[in-house]
């Protein structure tokens, strides 16, 4: 019974983190392309840039061109950083949503990934906001090192699964 509970519920969950990875996506390409059209307006049009420029320090933006860029591209690293997390957990309930074992060795390298996109996604958001709460990062380090550690524990159930396996 407990089991097929969890395989809906994984099934469900795994839904919900598609949807993720899916609106992660598109803003994802969505902010890469609008990255290209900052830079390539600065490249190849550049009097129009400037137009645009100083009808945004007029009203009130304070920012340079670098720090601006610098910004998108950190914000584009923390949506990345989002979309991997989401893909990765959308494998492991995918997976127990078709009835297989959470415990494999394929379940805690993608908990071991989570938790380095969690990490890359503390640096990122340091980054973009030039000044993020030390207790905000502080927190992401320490939801990494959980998940880290949930990943040895699902290494360690991984090899009891196997030693019953053999036995059977």
């Amino acid at each position: 019974m407990k089991q097929k509970t969890l395989k809906k519920s994984a099934r469900f969950i795994s839904i919900l983190l598609n949807i993720g990875c899916i609106i992660f996506g598109i803003l994802s390409v969505s902010l890469l392309l609008g990255i290209m059209v900052i830079v390539c307006t600065q490249l190849f049009s550049p009097e129009m840039f400037r137009e645009a420029w100083a009808t945004a320090v007029q009203a009130g933006q304070s920012l340079s061109f670098g720090q601006c860029v610098f910004f998108f591209f950190c914000c584009l690293g923390e949506f990345i950083c989002i979309f991997l997390a989401l893909y990765n957990a959308k494998r492991i309930f995918g997976c127990i949503g078709k009835g297989n074992s959470p415990f494999t060795a394929k379940t805690a390298i993608q908990i071991r990934k989570i938790a380095m996109y969690v990490l890359i996604f503390a640096v990122f958001s340091v980054l973009s906001v030039f000044k993020m709460a030390f207790s905000s990062f502080f927190m992401c380090g320490l939801f990494a090192l959980i998940l880290f550690c949930i990943s040895l524990i699902f290494d360690y159930g991984c090899e009891l699964q196997q030693e019953v396996d053999e036995m059977i």
